[in-house]
């Protein structure tokens, strides 16, 4: 059986590289050891290149999905016309031309491409009607959608294009509603996010580099946060700026955090980038740079190299952990570590709703400041146990509940 993952990004991406983790834990667990998964990758060549390298299933097997070419190539030449005589060529969807005709569906794993957070998703639009034109039925896989009132016009649009997949499968009730608001009713299916059941993998000493403090705080900061907050000051303005102005708030919250609750803290990075303003490791390791010298010992910061799966090793034994990176904050909380998601759109809220059935353990990046921070770590501190008992009960719920996904695209595909 010949899957297509499309709508994903690279490795670098910890939560991309999860989504493939417990996406193939669900398809063997249905379609037995014999699968193969062909994975477009929104990246360059050589960074896909690397990937597979260092791929840990050899059932997977990524490729670089780009719609642009070297100067003069055919899909230089394509988006040149795309660009200034307005046509409509998709040379991103080129990549998949080979590979269509063996497969058997195309899985959309990215979790929140079908939203307004990263502007409109006109390549995923395009791609699944490249696909769909070739019989082959596409999946929204494990995703959280909209929403999409911005744009009254594309929220028609978008929504006409939802009814016409064969399913979707999506990772939180928040989305479930918000889509039968809009009449996406009948391809509509509540799963849970794929990450969930990502096994974890031990990480030697010696790759590490220290060894891990007990009763850590764990805490993952994001560069992307800083184009949710609201201004700290009439100086903030956008690039370098705002991103060192971020920085500083960051280095006060993690001196807070660490000067009251008196414990070990753990810069926990899970997305790498070539551009600063989504890398982790930038920011994280600046950070440490700064506060390294008044806290010693009591401050760690996670090496680059790590795979999501030693991540969330290293994160499991955390006390409590702290986090803005969704699939993050998914390894934390499918560990039974108290966990604070910082979040900027639906899929944070969402996925508390469904765990926990309020928002006590959610904080909104627009009211991210280091008293907001100290307050809900302190809850977690107090709620500890109760937490994690509540977690130890309710995870294989979620686990069980991704793993619906399987019987689902086997209905689908008979």
């Amino acid at each position: 059986m010949n899957f297509l993952f499309v709508g994903n990004g690279s490795y670098q991406n910890r939560g991309c590289e999860a989504i493939v983790r417990g996406t193939m834990e669900i398809l063997r667990r249905e379609f037995g050891a014999d699968i193969h998964a062909e994975a477009g990758v929104y990246d360059s060549e050589e960074i896909v290149f690397r990937q597979n390298q260092n791929e840990l299933d050899v059932e997977v097997h990524s490729f670089s999905i780009t719609g642009a070419g070297p100067r003069l190539s055919r899909k230089w030449w394509a988006s040149q016309a795309n660009r200034r005589l307005g046509c409509s060529f998709s040379p991103q969807c080129w990549d998949l031309q080979s590979l269509l005709k063996n497969t058997a569906v195309a899985l959309e794993l990215g979790g929140d491409n079908y939203s307004l957070d990263y502007g409109k998703p006109e390549r995923f639009i395009e791609m699944d009607r490249f696909i769909q034109r070739r019989g082959i039925p596409v999946v929204l896989w494990g995703a959280s959608v909209g929403p999409f009132e911005g744009d009254a016009k594309f929220a028609s649009r978008m929504f006409a294009h939802l009814r016409g997949l064969a399913a979707i499968f999506v990772r939180e009730t928040e989305s479930l509603e918000y889509l039968r608001v809009q009449g996406v009713v009948q391809n509509v299916h509540l799963v849970a996010d794929p990450a969930f059941l990502m096994p974890p993998l031990e990480v030697p000493r010696e790759r590490l580099g220290f060894s891990l403090p007990e009763n850590a705080i764990g805490i993952n900061l994001s560069p992307l946060i800083a184009n949710y907050r609201r201004p700290q000051c009439a100086s903030e303005g956008a690039g370098s700026a705002k991103l060192d102005d971020w920085l500083r708030a960051c280095v006060k919250m993690v001196a807070a955090v660490a000067e009251e609750l008196g414990r070990p803290i753990l810069l926990v990075p899970h997305v790498a980038s070539h551009f600063i303003e989504n890398d982790d490791w930038a920011l994280l390791e600046a950070l440490y740079q700064q506060l390294s010298a008044p806290f010693g010992n009591a401050l760690y910061v996670l090496p680059r190299g790590l795979n999501a799966q030693e991540i969330k090793w290293v994160i499991a034994r955390c006390s409590i952990f702290a986090g803005a990176r969704t699939h993050s904050t998914i390894a934390a909380l499918s560990s039974g570590i108290p966990t604070l998601s910082i979040g900027y759109s639906l899929k944070a809220r969402g996925i508390n709703r469904d765990i926990f059935g309020h928002l006590d353990y959610c904080l909104e990046v627009a009211h991210l400041k280091p008293e907001t921070l100290l307050e809900k770590l302190h809850l977690l501190i107090q709620r500890k146990a109760s937490i994690h008992s509540h977690l130890v009960t309710k995870i294989p719920e979620l686990q069980s509940l991704a793993f619906k996904a399987g019987p689902l695209t086997k209905k689908l595909l008979a």
